[in-house]
């Protein structure tokens, strides 16, 4: 027994601006990515049936939709502007503040994070301009009957399970090297719309493997992001576990001839156990700052290229 869907996220960019300080236009072309590039997002989600059993998604603020007609659901979230940032644990987030004579980032702060009740997560400020450190979106993964769980699965039956697809015009190499795709998983609280416990980073994926250096001066090769070491915002190697294009054996599932779903022993699932009371799933996207891609002397100013970034679940029937 098994059900797939995707979440389908449009990005467009137009122009992101990291403020730095007044004599950010003479060193654009260091640091990280500065070159006036909106990005917004709407997201669509489609599940999927099979055998009978039917594992959904909807936003999160609405809940589980049971006691409904049992079809697909597609679930909408707003996008933002965002900045290249920098995290290794999706809650504490950096983004550039200053580099050296050689054009390297040497400093980081954390920005300070909008609270109304208008703000969207990971909005800030920068000289009265809004920002986004990341996009974030929360969704609800349930079954439509109490009838069994199941395990969700990054979903390999068409290809990638993560993909960026850039449409209406040439794709920016700043935007997709750097681009980080993470999947979170939380407790769905009594209310059937909250959460508690601990939320658990799944995964980070990005489409390719990292091995260069980025533009900070103490850059060290590979997937690195940073981090807070004794209160200092510092780079180092990024600890989350992390996949890639062409680099994601151990967490996806595969389907066979007979169109069921099957997974390989070991293979690490998104979530375990998903019933009739779901639960949260996350999907935060943003621009590692850290990477070499992120790097403004690669980016396409003023692009009218709108991306799709689509993520394949399914789910795997549990015995």
């Amino acid at each position: 027994m098994q059900s797939s869907k995707s979440l389908k996220t449009q990005l467009v960019a137009a122009a992101v601006s990291v403020v730095l300080s007044a004599f950010a236009l003479s060193a654009a072309t260091y640091a990280w990515y500065v070159a006036n590039t909106k990005v917004s997002a709407t997201t669509s989600t489609i599940s999927a049936t099979t055998n009978g059993f039917i594992l959904q998604i909807d936003e999160l603020k609405n809940g589980a939709q049971h006691g409904g007609e049992q079809k697909s659901l597609e679930a909408q979230t707003t996008g933002a502007t965002l900045s290249p940032s920098s995290t290794d644990d999706l809650k504490n987030w950096y983004v550039c503040n200053g580099w050296n004579n050689q054009g390297l980032v040497t400093d980081y702060s954390t920005p300070a994070f909008s609270t109304t009740a208008e703000a969207l997560p990971g909005e800030y400020e920068v000289a009265s301009k809004k920002y986004n450190a990341f996009i974030k979106s929360d969704y609800i993964v349930y079954t439509i009957t109490d009838t069994g769980t199941a395990d969700v699965y990054l979903d390999t039956s068409d290809g990638e399970p993560v993909t960026i697809e850039p449409v209406g015009g040439e794709a920016s190499e700043t935007m997709v090297g750097s681009l980080r795709v993470a999947i979170t998983t939380q407790e769905i609280g009594s209310d059937g719309k909250s959460c508690v416990g601990e939320e658990k980073l799944r995964v980070v994926y990005a489409m390719r493997d990292e091995t260069g250096k980025g533009n900070d001066a103490s850059a060290i090769d590979g997937w690195t992001s940073i981090q807070n070491k004794n209160g200092t915002p510092t780079l180092a190697k990024a600890t989350y576990p992390h996949i890639f294009k062409g680099g994601t054996d151990g967490w996806v599932a595969t389907k066979g001839d007979s169109g069921d779903y099957s997974v390989a022993e070991g293979t690490k699932p998104i979530a375990r156990g998903v019933g009739y009371n779901g639960v949260a799933v996350r999907v935060y996207i943003w621009m590692e700052g850290t990477d070499a891609d992120c790097v403004n002397g690669k980016s396409i100013e003023n692009s009218p290229t709108t991306y799709n970034v689509s993520v394949k679940l399914a789910g795997v029937a549990r015995s």
